[in-house]
């Protein structure tokens, strides 16, 4: 498999977006939909648009795309508290397009140290699902290391890193595309935290 890059930091949806450490421009907002469009127009080509909930990803001109989730709840959560990370999706997927990525905090400090990569290349059910919690196929990858999965699953990457926390706030879950395509993306789920017995 191709190494995957840490190619984009979501930091603040008021502020915008960061590709390779380039600012791009605030987020296209839909305000009828939680699923919100980021892209890198007018500078780089590929776009984003959303109808009816579903966003459609055209890098056919490259070189990114992508969707996020507004008003995400993981923040600082473990991942054995994550409940949901799932989306459909239409298209070919590649080595690592679309993927969802999702901030980690590896030791603690309450930044973000690294992301994991969920690709529909490595999690899908064959019928255009990606499902990281509930599927036991879905290998997961850290940009950092994207050659070798840190987890064969979830379930797999939750007993070796028990201590390992959703990014702060600031730093968004989302999913990007970053090949050549075209894909669409609907029925994303980024969350809930799972409930504490007790609470």
């Amino acid at each position: 498999m191709k190494k995957i890059i840490v190619d984009l930091a979501v930091i603040a949806t008021a502020v915008g977006l960061l590709v390779g450490g380039v600012a791009l421009a605030a987020p296209n907002a839909n305000s009828s939909n939680k699923l919100q469009c980021f892209d890198g127009q007018p500078d780089y080509p590929g776009t984003c648009s959303i109808s009816n909930g579903v966003a459609t990803l055209n890098n056919s001109t490259g070189p990114y795309s992508g969707v996020y989730i507004s008003g995400s709840n993981l923040s600082g959560r473990t991942l054995s508290q994550v409940a949901n990370l799932s989306f459909n999706y239409t298209g070919t997927p590649t080595n690592g397009s679309p993927r969802m990525t999702l901030p980690i905090d590896m030791n603690g400090d309450g930044t973000t140290d690294d992301y994991l990569s969920i690709s529909a290349y490595f999690c899908n059910n064959g019928a255009g699902i990606v499902d990281a919690i509930n599927d036991s196929t879905c290998t997961i990858y850290r940009n950092g290391d994207g050659t070798n999965p840190v987890g064969q699953n979830w379930a797999d990457l939750v007993a070796n890193h028990p201590t390992w926390t959703v990014g702060p706030a600031g730093d968004l879950p989302f999913i990007i595309a970053d090949d050549t395509g075209s894909w669409t993306v609907s029925n994303v789920h980024i969350g809930k935290a799972a409930r504490t017995t007790g609470k």
